[in-house]
């Protein structure tokens, strides 16, 4: 039986399509990431999806992630949705087991924005220090585009084509982190 590949360095043209588009609304989570380790020299890329047990965050976290001694490790984050509930929580437990890594998370789309419970979370971990959370934007999909897909593929993956759902994510999230949308 044919088994989805649910990690690696390079995402296919068309995951990256169907999973970042914001007009989409996939039922599957991918996080692309980019880790930097300051007495490192290249930075680190891999993509992980979530698998049937774990969220993307959670099993990127637990399974993939592995820490370096007290070195300061910059991760960023491209999540085709911001994390849940859930997962806010474990990324501020594993920030207060790792205070020596910093995190940018940067979303493609907003996860239950309805949800107030859903809405503090993502504003408490937003709060935290070393923690920035933005929306995507086209320098992000653009950079996604480059770094995360295979060099030589040619992927027509244009973020012009929905500039108005990307606003409108901006403006969403501000309000959260302004308390505005609770």
């Amino acid at each position: 039986m044919y088994q989805r590949k649910m990690r690696g360095m390079y995402i296919s043209k068309k995951a990256l399509r169907k999973h970042f588009d914001p007009r989409e609304h996939p039922r599957e989570t991918y996080l692309l990431c980019e880790l930097k380790w300051r007495e490192g020299t290249r930075p680190w890329q891999h993509w992980v999806r979530n698998d049937k047990k774990r969220h993307a965050e959670r099993y990127f976290l637990e399974e993939i992630f592995e820490p370096r001694s007290y070195d300061i490790c910059d991760m960023t984050w491209y999540l085709s949705y911001s994390p849940c509930l859930g997962c806010c929580n474990v990324i501020q437990d594993f920030l207060e087991e790792q205070p020596n890594v910093n995190i940018e998370i940067h979303v493609a789309r907003l996860y239950y924005v309805d949800d107030p419970r859903s809405c503090m979370a993502l504003k408490e971990l937003e709060s935290l220090q070393g923690v920035t959370i933005k929306a995507m934007d086209a320098e992000d999909y653009n950079y996604c585009r480059r770094t995360f897909i295979q060099p030589g593929v040619n992927c027509d993956f244009l973020p012009e084509r929905f500039q108005s759902e990307v606003q409108r994510n901006r403006l969403t999230l501000e309000d959260i982190f302004q308390g505005l949308h609770l």
